[in-house]
């Protein structure tokens, strides 16, 4: 298999799709939304502008599950929630769902620990090959996404 092309994505098109998902997840969700959690690292900046479009209390996790570009490590938590979401309606973000593995192991975790009423999940992209699909994505991108935030390799 070749190596993916790479598609730098620009702090102009990221505000562009943030956007978008946004007014999306407004009306869809109208005030439903409790709290935000963002999947760190690459949930973060998505998250922080979805609560504050949204409306509602961040918080975030860190999940680590790739050692390296490409290479999938075992899922470990390596930052937990501040905030109690028992019973309460949650969005979880993350900035691009490849396999899907790491929201799964996020749901999965959250569900067991925490009993939300309900979590939403939401990703700015989504791989055409994931298995798990979320609730909520801008677009479908099979090229290897370089973020803003992240250095160019």
């Amino acid at each position: 298999m070749g190596e993916l092309e790479k598609i730098l994505l620009s702090w102009q098109e990221f505000g562009v799709l943030s956007e978008k998902l946004a007014n999306k997840l407004k009306s869809k969700y109208n005030k439903e939304i409790d709290v935000v959690i963002g999947i760190a690292k690459g949930g973060l900046p998505i998250s922080v502008y979805l609560a504050n479009s949204l409306g509602a209390q961040w918080d975030s996790i860190r999940i680590r599950s790739y050692t390296s570009d490409g290479v999938r490590g075992k899922m470990e938590l390596l930052h937990d929630l501040h905030t109690d979401i028992r019973g309460k309606t949650v969005m979880l973000v993350d900035d691009i769902v490849d396999e899907g593995k790491t929201m799964e192991f996020a749901i999965k975790y959250l569900n067991e620990k925490y009993h939300p009423k309900k979590i939403i999940t939401t990703s700015l992209i989504l791989k055409p090959r994931s298995e798990f699909r979320p609730d909520n994505y801008t677009q479908e991108r099979s090229e290897w996404i370089v973020f803003p935030w992240e250095p160019e390799k």
